[in-house]
């Protein structure tokens, strides 16, 4: 195809400006421009090629009317381009107004255009475009179109391409892609896989040429396309039906899943983004991606990348992790046959690639939403997903045990009616493999070596696949005792292993082993084979083709015996390292990487989304109904960062302050901290039970301040260290159990729920719950002072703290008071006789004042980080009329348990004569009411003074993924839900 001129319509003299002319194809037969910010559509148009730039300037488009082509910039009456067909649109801020005669049909009008090399006009907007191609006749390329809902036959057809082009929005997503291209660093598949696989992933992925028949091309065989592609013959309820049954047939359990998530508008959304994927659009289960040829595979594991970097930044989620593994999750679901063949990932948050390309893509908006997919494996929602998880180093124990049950079954089906040990043939195994995944840090865990250990004793044929990428489940980069290695003796010792058999370079290494990897491995000694595992390594994890020669190596001749693969991977990156050098990114935000705003994907008219928009407002505005918004009840800090910043202000005057973190640095806000004092920092690997007493047997040195910070759901891993070693020993560590409460997206594995539970019946552990920075400071001082005995426990939540706006306007507090007392708090007599187990009262009833004459008196008792709720319902009720005349209420953030301030229970009780208790709190069954409940029975306060109680507290079933506001509304603790709930109760039982 010969290159054409470019012409200029500016009405300038001189060439097109450079900007402009280097976004212009070498080759092409139609260029169009649609201007991309802001992307507007003309109002009343029915055609969705209309556009214009925003501006009052000259706004031109090529039309026909009445048999002839015109260029007007009579945009703004709108009228003349109703219904007319639209060929090309120019836009210029600078163009001067001109005319083209031309009679038209169809064919001729093609004709004029390419003969006349009609092309952009330049105008102020030039540094702003972006060009589409249209080729209508070179076979072999295509171009890439949004909103594609071809059929089931060759999904970029030409008459789809043009179709598709028309309908779009001008999304420039092109840019998006481009950009995520540079992240991954195309380059490297040079070296990787070869010249022809480069050339493929420039073309297809880079300049976005795409084979007409690239189905026939790819795969060995056409693959049964998706009913997405249809989508448009069905009605919605049609769609809905049949969506369901697809998602079915490949495994997906979806009645767990909210029917939004694949509704028409949503699957619409992600069919925008898989039309730049194409290999991964036509691939629904492991049945079609077992039809792509096997030389191929780098392709797709680069679609794989693609997606992952769009879809995580646009729901936030574990990032680094399932770029590590990528992969190797491919290889696993193409030459084994789940779900018959049992894989186990451990923890899970690395495993958004299993969840792809086992008919789960299409969802992956939802990820980590409400109702959505979890972030984590979940047995109700897949059939490939074998076992839950989301802590670490359980993997190696389920695989075991689905093994074993597997056994017994077929032991049992043999009708072995022998009562002898010696009958059981342990050679007689289960015709499917049994897959475990674990990574280095989660080998640092007890639990695993337990396994470990067990698996080889009894010879249970399990492959393990040991990750070796240096890391642990978050990345400990930061510096600390150890240096800013990974944790564990194990992972040095296989680190050297690796640089005697290989090469001081881990890459290296894994190439030089590839060759005579199987039958070489068995001669290697680590410790693997010392405690009688077949061990197969190392080999480069990241390479696909290499993974797939040994995998397929494996499955051809099974397993003899228990058995590890180790491979060699990488959570980093050149763009990774750059942008979170210290955490490896091992999770990201919503909008992280890069700003984008979903009605991007959107296709449709410019009246309809405002209609949905305004509706939405609209439902927003009736749910959210408040005259406090969350900028008024939030500061920008994090307890965490408040946790932080105060640490180093103690560091500075008392170096014997020790922190000690179970894999936990960065979540536990302690990298500052490492960075400035490394020698004061223990990162001990993912060991919460060995945490506990580490940091016990610490804390019995008194000239040592030991804070000891363990998540709240990981903390439930080492409750016996806690009773055992700490507890019954009255040992004074601080505990600063971060995560406390509702913890958002993580979902229900990762809930704080239950600590006040387990930790309150423990006579020598003191709880605090601060529900404000204030709070925490206080907490902070009082843990500097030397004590003698019994350990406390910090509660810090993962939301940001109050601002101090409304700790004045709202919590009554006054801050510049409160300050000064933090300092007299490091007397040990002023805080024991002022602070300690001291609740704090946010407003209080005098029954003796006017106003309050004939009314009854209701006291909420807080205790945890949500105050903020039960003060913002208290304030909306006290403005309704009807109950502002009938009742007054007190408020008291009670803070301590263990002690509880049973002084001012008996002072709302006993002088001011409350008739309505009720308690709130962030925890589930058994906690802060519990204590409470039974004080007022001991004083037989209920029918003594005839007393109303009410508990409000979390419910004790999981709570699913959701935003911690999602969680707080479906556990019915937020402020609309208390306001309904404290009305009810205080209606049902007036008296």
């Amino acid at each position: 195809m010969n290159s054409m001129n470019v012409y200029n319509f500016s009405g300038g003299e001189g060439n097109l400006c450079g900007r402009f002319k280097n976004v212009l194809p070498r080759f092409f037969k139609i260029l169009s421009y649609k201007n991309l910010s802001p992307n507007k559509r003309f109002e009343g148009s029915n055609e969705s090629s209309i556009y214009y730039n925003g501006t009052d300037n000259f706004k031109h488009c090529l039309y026909k009317q009445n048999g002839k082509h015109h260029v007007t910039n009579n945009y703004g009456k709108g009228k003349i381009y109703k219904n007319k067909s639209k060929l090309l649109f120019i836009n210029s801020s600078n163009s001067p107004h001109f005319n083209l005669q031309k009679k038209w049909n169809k064919q001729e009008g093609l004709n004029y255009l390419f003969n006349r090399k009609l092309m952009y006009t330049q105008g102020n907007y030039a540094n702003n475009v972006y060009p589409k191609i249209f080729n209508s006749e070179k076979k072999n390329y295509s171009i890439h179109s949004l909103g594609d809902t071809a059929n089931g036959g060759n999904t970029f057809s030409n008459e789809d391409k043009n179709k598709n082009y028309e309908n779009n929005n001008g999304n420039n997503l092109d840019a998006y892609f481009d950009q995520i291209n540079k992240y991954i660093d195309v380059d490297m598949y040079k070296n990787k896989y070869g010249e022809e696989i480069y050339n493929e992933i420039i073309n297809l992925y880079v300049k976005r040429d795409i084979p007409i028949n690239y189905e026939q091309k790819y795969f060995l065989k056409n693959v049964k396309k998706s009913i997405i592609f249809d989508m448009d013959k069905y009605n919605d309820e049609e769609f809905e039906k049949k969506i369901e049954e697809e998602f079915t047939n490949n495994g997906v359990l979806i009645n767990t899943i909210n029917k939004k998530y694949y509704s028409k508008k949503n699957i619409k959304r992600m069919l925008t983004i898989l039309n730049y994927l194409p290999l991964l659009k036509i691939i629904n289960s492991p049945m079609d991606l077992k039809n792509l040829k096997n030389k191929y595979l780098p392709l797709l594991s680069h679609e794989l990348k693609m997606f992952h970097f769009f879809l995580v930044n646009i729901t936030g989620g574990h990032f680094s992790a399932g770029l590590s593994l990528l992969e190797l999750q491919l290889s696993l679901l193409y030459i084994f046959n789940p779900p018959l063949d049992e894989i186990v990932y451990d923890i899970g948050h690395q495993t958004y690639i299993h969840k792809i390309l086992t008919g789960r893509k299409l969802l992956f908006l939802s990820l980590r939403q409400k109702n959505g997919i979890s972030g984590f494996l979940n047995i109700f929602e897949s059939v490939y997903d074998k076992f839950g998880a989301g802590h670490s180093s359980t993997a190696l124990s389920a695989i075991q045990g689905i093994y074993e049950a597997n056994w017994q079954v077929l032991q049992s089906n043999k009708n072995d009616t022998l009562k002898s040990e010696d009958s059981y043939d342990r050679d007689y195994t289960p015709n499917k493999f049994h897959i475990s995944i674990i990574g280095d840090g989660g080998l640092t865990g007890g639990m695993a070596l337990e396994a470990l250990n067990y698996i080889s004793f009894l010879n249970s044929k399990v492959l393990i696949i040991y990750n070796d990428n240096r890391q642990v489940s978050l990345p400990t980069n930061g510096k600390c005792i150890s240096g800013n290695r990974p944790i564990g003796a194990i992972s040095d010792h296989l680190y050297d292993f690796v640089k005697k058999n290989g090469s001081e370079n881990l890459s290296e290494a894994s190439q030089s082993s590839e060759e005579n990897i199987i039958n070489e491995s068995g001669k290697k000694q680590n410790i693997f084979t010392n405690i009688n595992y077949d061990y197969i390594g190392p080999i480069d994890g990241n390479n696909v083709e290499k993974l797939i020669k040994i995998l397929e190596d494996i499955k051809n001749k099974g397993l003899q015996k228990s058995t590890v693969l180790h491979i060699l991977t990488n959570k980093s990156s050149d763009f990774i390292n750059s942008k979170s050098p210290i955490n490896i990114m091992h999770s990201i935000k919503k909008n992280e990487i890069f700003k984008f705003n979903l009605e991007e994907l959107d296709n449709c008219h410019e009246e309809n989304c405002n209609n949905t928009n305004d509706e939405s407002k609209k439902e927003d505005s009736e749910k959210n109904d408040t005259t406090i918004n969350d900028d008024e009840i939030f500061s920008n800090e994090t307890y965490i960062n408040i946790y932080t910043k105060e640490m180093l202000k103690y560091l500075e005057k008392n170096k014997n302050i020790i922190f000690i973190s179970p894999a936990m640095l960065g979540g536990s806000g302690l990298l500052d901290i490492s960075k400035e004092y490394p020698k004061n920092v223990y990162d001990v690997g993912i060991a919460e039970q060995h945490a506990v007493t580490f940091s016990a047997a610490m804390s019995m040195n008194k000239n040592l301040n030991i804070h000891l910070h363990i998540y709240s759901t990981f903390m439930q891993r080492a409750y016996d260290q806690i009773i055992h070693d700490l507890n019954l020993q009255k040992i004074p560590l601080n505990i600063i159990i971060n995560r406390s409460g509702l913890v958002g997206e993580d979902g229900a594995t990762h809930q704080g729920i239950y600590d006040l539970s387990y930790l309150g019946v423990l006579n020598n552990s003191t709880i605090i719950s601060p529900s404000n920075a204030i709070s925490l400071k206080k907490a902070l001082k009082y843990c500097s002072i030397n004590r003698k005995e019994g350990s406390i426990y910090i509660r810090l939540p993962k939301v940001n703290t109050l601002s101090d706006s409304y700790m004045k306007n709202y919590l009554n507090m006054d801050i510049m008071r409160d300050m000064e007392e933090i300092e007299k708090i490091k007397d040990p007599e002023y805080a024991r006789n002022n602070y300690f187990g001291k609740s704090q009262i946010i407003q209080m009833i005098n029954p003796d004042k006017k106003e309050n004459e004939g009314k009854k008196l209701v006291c909420i008792f807080n205790m945890g980080s949500m105050l903020y709720n039960i003060v913002n319902a208290i304030k909306e009720i006290e403005k309704d009329p009807v109950f502002s005349e009938q009742f007054s209420f007190s408020i008291v953030d009670m803070i301590f348990l263990n002690p509880m301030d049973t002084n001012i229970i008996d002072y709302v009780i006993n002088k001011n004569k409350h008739d309505y208790l009720i308690t709130y709190e962030d925890n589930t069954l058994g906690g802060f009411y519990t204590h409470f409940n039974n004080y007022l029975i001991e004083k037989n306060y209920i029918s003594k003074h005839n007393l109303f109680v009410k508990n409000i507290y979390l419910p004790n079933y999981p709570i699913e993924h959701a935003t911690y506001k999602e969680q707080q509304e479906f556990s019915k603790m937020d402020q609309q839900n208390l306001i309904h709930r404290i009305k009810n109760y205080l209606t049902s039982n007036f008296e």
